[in-house]
């Protein structure tokens, strides 16, 4: 639940975060977000600090530390984590496979039925009356 949150909070801000003083934690196992900042590259005395605050924040999310990475990214970086970001994750695109499948079943269930009703011919066009 935890973890969820994290993430759907990177999402939300994403968009918004285009400069080369953004830091992000990524999950080593998988290589995706788990949280991005931005700003705060202007002290050099607390870039180390801010990012352990991507860590603390991963690991309060449930994250091991051997997980995780933190690190500061540059422009190029941070478009291709935003463009990582646009796709689809594997479960999405099974449960997106799922309904279409629970669709067209559906589909198939109700022109059965409206044939049986006389409500559509054989062919499945509607009956003039």
């Amino acid at each position: 639940m935890k973890r969820t949150m994290l993430i759907l909070l990177s999402l939300m801000f994403c968009a918004s975060i285009s400069n080369a003083d953004t830091r992000v934690s990524i999950n080593k196992t998988t290589g995706k977000l788990i949280e991005s900042q931005s700003g705060g590259d202007d002290r050099a005395d607390l870039k180390e600090m801010r990012l352990n605050t991507l860590k603390q924040n991963a690991l309060n999310a449930g994250y091991k530390e051997d997980e995780i990475d933190v690190k500061w990214v540059t422009d190029k970086e941070w478009a291709v984590i935003q463009d990582d970001l646009k796709k689809p994750t594997p479960e999405q695109v099974a449960e997106r496979e799922k309904e279409i499948l629970i669709q067209a079943k559906i589909r198939e269930q109700a022109v059965t039925a409206l044939k049986a009703e006389g409500k559509l011919t054989a062919d499945g066009k509607i009956v003039k009356k």
